[in-house]
């Protein structure tokens, strides 16, 4: 049975959620109030999550599959709470930019057609609210190809890029989020590509 599209969390909200991950403390489905958090506080994780040490496996919330953090990230998926089909997230230790680089991965029952759909209406949305949108390089995903898009925009002072990409596999879709800062583009995509390489499904 395919699953209705609007369950699927948007690549919008998603993207909302990985920005405040990067710039604040907590994280939750609105924009902070305050300023951007210092970096004092990216090391801590909160009741539930454990720093992770280097070389250690981190499984999604799913069960699905399981990654291998990059040196200097912890998981931090409770900060997530004000976003629905959370599977995970990690957040690196250190700012570049003001901003630290993280990755928020959903997943929900869909398709292929779903995941399509999603990604368009994402790119969409995202073009319409003055963000520019733009393709990104294909990747894999431990065998599953993953294709997605690029946005770069500013909010609150800090020049954001994030590449959003989409897999589908086993009557699931993923929707993985990359950000990292604009003067960091380069590092993160590298420390990506070191996550991919460890990504394993279950």
């Amino acid at each position: 049975m395919k699953a209705r599209p609007t369950r699927v969390v948007s690549v919008g909200v998603l993207t909302c959620a990985l920005v405040l991950t990067g710039c604040s403390k907590d994280t939750t489905a609105s924009p902070p109030a305050s300023s951007p958090a210092s970096a004092s506080g990216a090391t801590s994780t909160p009741t539930g999550s454990a720093a992770t040490a280097a070389g250690d496996e981190v499984r999604g919330r799913s069960g699905a599959f399981t990654v291998v953090p990059p040196e200097g990230w912890t998981e931090a998926t409770d900060k997530a709470t004000g976003v629905a089909d959370i599977d995970l997230v990690l957040l690196s230790s250190k700012k570049v930019g003001a901003f630290a680089n993280n990755l928020v991965v959903t997943s929900a029952a869909g398709d292929q057609s779903v995941l399509d759909d999603e990604l368009a209406k994402g790119r969409q949305q995202l073009g319409a609210a003055g963000r520019t949108v733009s393709s990104a390089p294909g990747k894999s995903v431990s065998g599953s190809a993953a294709a997605g898009f690029t946005t770069t925009f500013e909010q609150q002072g800090i020049k954001v890029l994030a590449r959003s990409y989409g897999v589908s596999r086993g009557g699931r879709i993923y929707l993985l989020t990359l950000s990292s800062s604009q003067a960091d583009a380069t590092h993160a995509m590298a420390e990506f590509d070191e996550l991919l390489s460890t990504w394993a499904w279950t």
